[in-house]
């Protein structure tokens, strides 16, 4: 069994009564974070002794609860939560306190099973040093007969979800529009499975997981360096994926 997952949040028990909304806002400001770190170790392919596939790292107010191992196959390790210390970190998009708890959550996780403690210090100093970014290539594809690259690139940060479309020249290598097509709220619930292929027809279309034409994009606009696009969806749809755009 690996370590596949790595999660980061209030205790969801404790929580989920006492002041769900405040769960709720945490796991959406730190979501980005979580993201970033569970693909990263998913590529170490660390093996654990079978009983735990994730590390989670459970924050509270109140009486800290034993460390110990959760269903399903979760290594829940507790540490104390700083509400006023949180505000303040939200409201500067100042990220230290939350690699701060990581760093102290691993450690403490450390002593009670073998995981790769080297390796996520390092993706935390990591990190750091890419100026906190999660962003990730989803799709690139060369569509010679148009002399057109298209690539879906997906940025995952504290405030917001968004996916930038590039196309450039095949052949000349000449960039004709890098713009964001999609933006939602935080949270990897939101924005899954609303994108997922690119096909070329009349015009460039991003397609969903069910296949169906998401988003529209002139494809004669484009090549006058321009961006027309069209989401396709109801009204609800519509004002979900143009969040503040």
């Amino acid at each position: 069994m690996n370590l596949n997952y790595i999660s980061l949040g209030l205790d969801y028990n404790t929580y989920i009564s006492v002041d769900n909304d405040l769960r709720y806002d945490f796991q959406q400001h730190i979501d980005f974070i979580n993201d970033f770190f569970s693909k990263e170790i998913r590529k170490k392919k660390f093996k654990t002794d079978g009983t735990f596939n994730m590390i989670n790292i459970a924050l509270s107010e109140f009486e800290l609860k034993p460390s110990s191992i959760v269903p399903s196959k979760v290594l829940q390790v507790h540490l104390d939560f700083d509400k006023k210390v949180y505000e303040k970190a939200k409201e500067t998009e100042d990220y230290n306190y939350y690699l701060e708890l990581l760093e102290k959550g691993f450690k403490k996780a450390n002593k009670i099973k073998s995981i790769p403690l080297d390796e996520l210090l390092n993706l935390i100093e990591r990190f750091k040093k890419s100026n906190y970014k999660n962003k990730w290539i989803h799709k690139k594809k060369r569509f010679k007969k148009d002399d057109l690259e298209v690539i879906l690139t997906c940025e995952l940060t504290t405030n917001y979800f968004q996916l930038w479309l590039t196309v450039n020249r095949i052949t000349t290598n000449e960039l004709l529009i890098n713009e964001v097509v999609i933006r939602t709220e935080t949270g990897i619930s939101i924005h899954e499975g609303m994108f997922k292929d690119i096909i070329i027809e009349n015009d460039i279309i991003i397609t969903d997981k069910s296949d169906s034409p998401r988003i529209i994009i002139s494809k004669k606009a484009i090549l006058d360096k321009e961006l027309i696009f069209e989401i396709n969806g109801d009204s609800e749809i519509k004002e979900i994926l143009s969040y503040e755009l």
